[in-house]
Protein backbone atom coordinates (compact mmCIF):
# COMPACT_ATOMS: atom_id res chain seq x y z
CA UNK A 1 0.00 0.00 0.00
CA UNK A 2 1.47 3.40 -0.80
CA UNK A 3 -1.47 5.79 0.27
CA UNK A 4 -3.54 5.87 2.89
CA UNK A 5 -6.29 8.85 3.12
CA UNK A 6 -8.09 9.35 6.18
CA UNK A 7 -10.97 11.60 6.04
CA UNK A 8 -11.65 13.22 9.60
CA UNK A 9 -9.35 15.13 11.76
CA UNK A 10 -9.73 14.90 14.78
CA UNK A 11 -8.68 12.45 17.61
CA UNK A 12 -9.84 9.51 15.91
CA UNK A 13 -7.86 10.99 12.61
CA UNK A 14 -4.77 11.60 14.39
CA UNK A 15 -5.07 8.49 16.39
CA UNK A 16 -5.16 6.63 13.11
CA UNK A 17 -2.27 8.73 11.44
CA UNK A 18 -0.11 7.60 14.69
CA UNK A 19 -1.24 3.96 14.47
CA UNK A 20 -0.31 3.67 10.88
CA UNK A 21 3.31 4.94 11.19
CA UNK A 22 3.72 3.26 14.99
CA UNK A 23 2.72 -0.33 12.47
CA UNK A 24 5.57 0.43 9.60
CA UNK A 25 3.86 2.37 7.43
CA UNK A 26 5.98 4.38 5.44
CA UNK A 27 3.90 5.63 2.56
CA UNK A 28 2.02 9.02 1.44
CA UNK A 29 -0.71 9.80 4.64
CA UNK A 30 -3.13 11.98 4.00
CA UNK A 31 -5.92 13.20 6.77
CA UNK A 32 -8.55 15.74 5.30
CA UNK A 33 -10.71 17.56 7.81
CA UNK A 34 -13.06 20.54 7.15
CA UNK A 35 -11.78 22.67 10.24
CA UNK A 36 -9.02 25.19 9.75
CA UNK A 37 -6.99 24.51 12.22
CA UNK A 38 -4.82 21.24 13.27
CA UNK A 39 -6.65 18.53 15.54
CA UNK A 40 -7.52 19.62 18.91
CA UNK A 41 -8.85 17.47 22.31
CA UNK A 42 -12.31 18.85 22.37
CA UNK A 43 -13.38 18.05 25.72
CA UNK A 44 -10.92 20.13 27.94
CA UNK A 45 -12.05 23.35 25.30
CA UNK A 46 -15.22 22.54 26.78
CA UNK A 47 -14.88 23.14 30.33
CA UNK A 48 -11.30 23.45 31.39
CA UNK A 49 -10.32 25.93 28.45
CA UNK A 50 -13.33 28.30 29.13
CA UNK A 51 -12.91 28.45 32.57
CA UNK A 52 -9.00 29.85 31.84
CA UNK A 53 -7.42 26.72 33.52
CA UNK A 54 -5.48 26.47 30.32
CA UNK A 55 -4.35 27.86 26.98
CA UNK A 56 -4.69 26.90 23.41
CA UNK A 57 -1.65 24.97 23.51
CA UNK A 58 -2.64 22.63 25.88
CA UNK A 59 -5.56 21.64 23.59
CA UNK A 60 -3.08 20.84 21.02
CA UNK A 61 -3.30 16.93 19.86
CA UNK A 62 0.24 17.32 18.05
CA UNK A 63 2.96 18.71 18.68
CA UNK A 64 5.86 19.42 16.53
CA UNK A 65 8.00 16.81 16.87
CA UNK A 66 4.56 14.63 16.24
CA UNK A 67 4.08 16.39 12.82
CA UNK A 68 7.37 16.03 11.78
CA UNK A 69 7.32 12.35 12.61
CA UNK A 70 4.22 11.32 10.99
CA UNK A 71 4.72 13.18 7.83
CA UNK A 72 0.92 13.84 7.36
CA UNK A 73 -0.21 15.62 3.94
CA UNK A 74 -3.14 17.94 5.76
CA UNK A 75 -6.02 18.61 3.47
CA UNK A 76 -7.86 21.30 6.31
CA UNK A 77 -10.89 23.32 5.70
CA UNK A 78 -12.01 21.37 3.27
CA UNK A 79 -14.92 18.21 3.46
CA UNK A 80 -14.72 15.05 1.88
CA UNK A 81 -17.93 14.64 -0.75
CA UNK A 82 -17.60 11.53 -2.17
CA UNK A 83 -15.52 8.34 -2.59
CA UNK A 84 -14.76 6.47 -5.98
CA UNK A 85 -13.44 3.06 -4.81
CA UNK A 86 -12.69 2.10 -8.65
CA UNK A 87 -10.29 4.72 -9.61
CA UNK A 88 -9.35 4.83 -5.46
CA UNK A 89 -9.75 8.94 -4.96
CA UNK A 90 -11.79 11.11 -2.28
CA UNK A 91 -13.20 14.25 -3.36
CA UNK A 92 -13.22 17.37 -1.88
CA UNK A 93 -15.35 20.15 -1.70
CA UNK A 94 -12.89 22.61 -3.36
CA UNK A 95 -12.61 20.60 -6.48
CA UNK A 96 -9.13 18.55 -5.55
CA UNK A 97 -9.25 14.91 -5.26
CA UNK A 98 -6.74 12.78 -2.98
CA UNK A 99 -5.38 9.60 -4.31
CA UNK A 100 -5.38 6.86 -2.00
CA UNK A 101 -5.37 3.07 -2.11
CA UNK A 102 -7.11 2.88 1.26
CA UNK A 103 -9.30 5.05 2.83
CA UNK A 104 -10.07 5.46 6.65
CA UNK A 105 -13.33 7.23 7.78
CA UNK A 106 -12.82 8.43 11.31
CA UNK A 107 -15.09 11.88 11.02
CA UNK A 108 -16.95 10.64 14.46
CA UNK A 109 -20.37 13.06 15.07
CA UNK A 110 -21.41 16.00 14.62
CA UNK A 111 -23.18 18.47 17.48
CA UNK A 112 -27.46 18.57 16.72
CA UNK A 113 -28.05 21.89 16.49
CA UNK A 114 -31.07 23.47 18.77
CA UNK A 115 -33.66 25.83 17.65
CA UNK A 116 -32.78 29.53 19.05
Amino acid sequence: MRAVAVVGASLAGVETARALRERGFEGRLTVVGDEVRLPYDRPPLSKEYLLGKIGTADLDLLDGDDEDGLGIDWRLGVRATGLDLRWGTVALDDGAEVAAHAVVVATGAAPNRLPG
